[in-house]
């Protein structure tokens, strides 16, 4: 197996699954966005969801958190809202969105050695503008860093020596802590499901 690296930089929005009008970002990027943000690379629709869960089903991901960045919050208003009963309300409704600045995070991306060669090509060509997490958050740099011969996503960011925190679908060495993440993409388009993530810290000392 190998393990595709990814690396962004600049204004970032990974939020979690809210009805709110506050509309809250995660502290580390979710798993269901990096699987957009690969899906997009790839040229796959909302139409085509299943798609989109095989691919998932086939990744081990781990992020690392290389520098948070500082928060800020912007207005807006929508349209034909989606109410927390998941219903489509018609109107006008504020709403306040959450953004990291600054941020930076590496990606570590575990598979078979084909959907590696298949992804990587299509990170560096995309068929759909790649963004982090938000549409008014584009990518600053490539996202392409390199390709390790890996089949642990979290200790194969821990040999590329970045000091944050990293966040991985399998348990890695130096590992803290687990949480509990509603992000792990399922059969039903716009439905996630549950999944334990596995806190490693970047080196024996750092917590």
């Amino acid at each position: 197996m190998k393990t595709l690296i990814l690396k962004t930089e600049g204004m970032s929005a990974y939020g979690l699954q809210t009805f709110d009008v506050h509309r809250k970002i995660n502290h580390f990027p979710t798993r269901s966005a990096i699987i957009g943000l690969l899906g997009a690379a790839l040229g796959i629709t909302r139409e085509q969801h299943e798609q989109l869960y095989d691919l998932s089903k086939q990744l081990k991901i781990a992020v690392q958190v290389n520098q948070a960045g500082q928060k800020i919050v912007d207005y807006h208003t929508v349209q034909n809202f989606r109410s927390p009963m998941g219903k489509i309300q018609k109107g006008t409704k504020p709403t306040y969105r959450e953004y990291w600045c600054d941020s930076e995070h590496s990606f570590a991306i575990t598979a078979e050695d084909d959907t590696i060669d298949r992804l990587s090509q299509h990170v560096k060509h995309p068929l759909f503008t790649l963004f982090q997490g938000r549409k008014s958050c584009p990518l600053t740099r490539p996202l392409f860093d390199n390709i390790i011969a890996s089949n642990n996503p979290a200790n194969a960011l821990k040999e590329q020596g970045g000091q944050g925190q990293i966040y991985s679908d399998i348990s890695g060495e130096n590992q803290i802590a687990t949480v509990q993440v509603r992000d792990l993409t399922t059969k039903i388009p716009r439905k996630s499901a549950m999944r334990t993530v596995y806190v490693c810290a970047s080196s024996g000392g750092d917590v």
